[in-house]
C-alpha cells in the first residue's frame, strides 16, 4: 500500500542568507523588519534563480528543504508514494517569496510518485505576534485535522521559521493528532522525529480545538 502523508512547514529566511552567499541577493535583504519598505522587492523579484539553487542544492539551500531531503532519505518509503505539502508563510513580501520558492522545489527534490505542495499565509505572522501565532495555530490545526479526514499520515517539519512560530506550529499538530515533529538541530546537523506528546487538555480547550467553540 502507498503511504499517503500530510506535511505542514513552518518557514525561515535561511534560503535567503545562503542565497546571500551565492551571489543570488544582495545580504542586507536577507534579514528584513516587517514594516522595512525594501520589503517590496520581492513582489517584483524573479523567483527562478533560487528555484534553481534550491533544486539543485536542497541540503544546502534552506533548513526547509534540509529537513525534508534527510527526512526522505532516512524514511524513504514514508516519503515515496504520495505526499501532499503546505509551506505556513508570514503576511510579509518576503516570506512570501521564500514560500514560494519553496512550493516550486518541495516535490522536484522529493521525486515522490504523487506530490503536490502549496502555500497558506498565517495573516499577521511576522507584524501581529500574538494574533499571527493564533492564525498559525489555527491553519496547522485544520489541515492535521483535514489530512486524517483524506486518510494521511500527518507530520509538521518544524526547522524553518523562529522559534515561536514553531512552538505553535508543533503545539497545535500534536492537539489535532499529528504523528510526529521532524526537525533539525543546529548544532549536529541530522534529521530527528519528536514524538507524540500525550497532551491533556481542559474541555474548552479541546472543544475549540475540535473545532466546536471559536474561542478557548
Amino acid at each position: 500500500m502507498v503511504p499517503k502523508v500530510f506535511l505542514g512547514l513552518t518557514v525561515g529566511v535561511s534560503l535567503l542568507s545562503n542565497a546571500a552567499r551565492k551571489g543570488l541577493i544582495d545580504a542586507s535583504l536577507a534579514v528584513l523588519s516587517p514594516e522595512d519598505p525594501r520589503q517590496g522587492v520581492f513582489n517584483s523579484l524573479s523567483p527562478d534563480p533560487f528555484v534553481k539553487f534550491a533544486v539543485e542544492e536542497p541540503e544546502r539551500c534552506c533548513a526547509e528543504l534540509n529537513t525534508v531531503v534527510k527526512a526522505a532519505r532516512r524514511w524513504d518509503r514514508l516519503f515515496s508514494g504520495d505526499v501532499k505539502a503546505v509551506y505556513y508563510s508570514s503576511d510579509t513580501a518576503q516570506g512570501k517569496f521564500v514560500a514560494s520558492v519553496l512550493e516550486r522545489s518541495l516535490c522536484r527534490v522529493l521525486r515522490a510518485r504523487q506530490c503536490v505542495a502549496g502555500v497558506k499565509v498565517a495573516e499577521g505572522l511576522g507584524r501581529d505576534f500574538y494574533g499571527g501565532l493564533l492564525k498559525l495555530a489555527h491553519l496547522v490545526k485544520t489541515d492535521v485535522y483535514e489530512a486524517r479526514r483524506e486518510g494521511r499520515l500527518p507530520y509538521i517539519v518544524a526547522t524553518g521559521g523562529y522559534k515561536p512560530e514553531s512552538t505553535f506550529a508543533v503545539i497545535a499538530a500534536y492537539i489535532a493528532g499529528a504523528l510526529g515533529v521532524f526537525y533539525i538541530h543546529e548544532s549536529f546537523n541530522d534529521v530527528v522525529m519528536l514524538p507524540m506528546v500525550p497532551l491533556q487538555l481542559r474541555e474548552e480547550l479541546r472543544r475549540f480545538a475540535a473545532g466546536q467553540a471559536t474561542e478557548a
